[in-house]
C-alpha cells in the first residue's frame, strides 16, 4: 500500500516535469526534462522554504496561503462524497420500497441524468443562482471573482450526479442481493425490511460498491475543478492555475492526492471489518 502511494507520487513528479517542458516556450529536450524532475524533487525536499510567483514577478512565501485554498477544496470534495453516499444509499433504499413500475421509471429517468454531461448541470445551476438573485435579491453564494467561503451549494452541486451515479450502483446491487436465498431465510425469522437492507445487503454489497467508489471520486475530483473554474471559487484549481510553477503544482498535486488516498484507505478497512473481503486500492 506504501509502495503504491510512492509510486503514484512519482508518477506526479515526472507529470509536473512533463508540463514544465511548456511554461517558457516549448523545449522538448531530455536534458530540460530531467532538470525539471531535479528541480521538483529538491523543492519537495525543501518545501517549507518554496515560493510563489504571481504576474507581477513578486515572489512570496507558499505557506500559509497555500493551506486557505486547499483546506476549502479538500472540505467541499470530502463533503460532496460522503453526501451522494448517504443519499445513494437512502434513495435505493427507498425507490426498493416503491411498486417495480415506480421503481423502473426511477431507473431510466435517473439513466437519463446521468448521461447529461457535468457542466452542463453545472451551468443550469449558475443560471438559477443569477435568477433567484435577480427575483429575490438573494446570493445563494459568489458567483464570480469572490473569495468568500460558501459551503452548502457547492457541496450540493458537486454531488448531483455522483449522487445519481452511486443511487443506480447501489439498486441494481440490491437488486442481485436480493435474489439470492439467504434474503428468504432472514426473512423467515421475521427480521424487518430495515434490518434486512442497513445491516445484510448493505454489508455484502460493501465490496463491489468500494469496487465502484474509485471511478465516482475520479469523477468528483473532474468536477470540482470544472466547478470551481465556472463559478471562481478560490479553491485549489484557482490557485494553481495562479501561480503554476512546476513545484508549485507537483505539491499542491500531492496533497490532494493524500486526502484521497487516506479515504480509500478508511474504506477499504471498513469494507474489510465487515466483510471480511480484501480489496486491492
Amino acid at each position: 500500500m506504501v509502495l503504491k502511494f510512492v509510486f503514484v507520487l512519482f508518477g506526479i513528479i515526472l507529470l509536473t516535469g512533463l508540463i514544465g517542458l511548456f511554461n517558457e516556450g516549448v523545449d522538448l529536450s531530455l536534458k530540460q526534462y530531467v532538470l525539471n524532475i531535479v528541480e521538483i524533487s529538491t523543492s519537495l525536499i525543501h518545501s517549507e522554504s518554496m515560493t510563489i510567483t504571481n504576474e507581477s514577478n513578486n515572489s512570496y512565501p507558499m505557506f500559509p496561503a497555500f493551506w486557505e485554498p486547499y483546506f476549502y477544496s479538500v472540505s467541499i470534495f470530502l463533503s460532496a462524497f460522503l453526501l451522494s453516499i448517504l443519499m445513494g444509499i437512502f434513495l435505493a433504499y427507498l425507490t426498493h420500497l416503491l411498486p417495480s413500475g415506480w421503481s423502473t421509471f426511477i431507473l431510466r429517468a435517473t439513466n437519463l441524468l446521468e448521461s447529461t454531461p457535468d457542466i452542463f448541470i453545472l451551468i443550469v445551476i449558475q443560471y438559477s443562482v443569477i435568477f433567484i438573485l435577480k427575483e429575490t435579491g438573494v446570493l445563494l453564494f459568489p458567483i464570480v471573482g469572490s473569495q468568500e467561503k460558501v459551503y452548502l451549494v457547492p457541496v450540493v452541486t458537486l454531488s448531483i450526479l455522483p449522487t445519481i451515479m452511486l443511487f443506480r450502483i447501489i439498486y441494481l446491487l440490491v437488486n442481485d442481493e436480493y435474489r439470492k436465498t439467504y434474503v428468504d431465510l432472514i426473512r423467515s425469522r421475521g427480521m424487518s425490511k430495515h434490518w434486512i437492507f442497513f445491516i445484510h445487503v448493505l454489508r455484502n454489497i460493501a465490496f463491489s460498491l468500494l469496487n465502484h467508489s474509485k471511478s465516482i471520486i475520479l469523477f468528483l475530483l473532474s468536477s470540482l475543478i470544472v466547478f470551481e473554474r465556472l463559478f471562481n471559487i478560490y479553491g485549489i484549481t484557482h490557485f494553481i492555475l495562479s501561480f503554476s510553477q512546476m513545484d508549485v503544482i507537483c505539491f499542491s498535486l500531492i496533497m490532494f492526492y493524500l486526502p484521497v488516498f487516506v479515504l480509500l484507505i478508511l474504506i477499504r478497512t471498513i469494507v474489510d471489518r465487515k466483510t471480511g473481503q480484501k480489496v486491492a486500492i
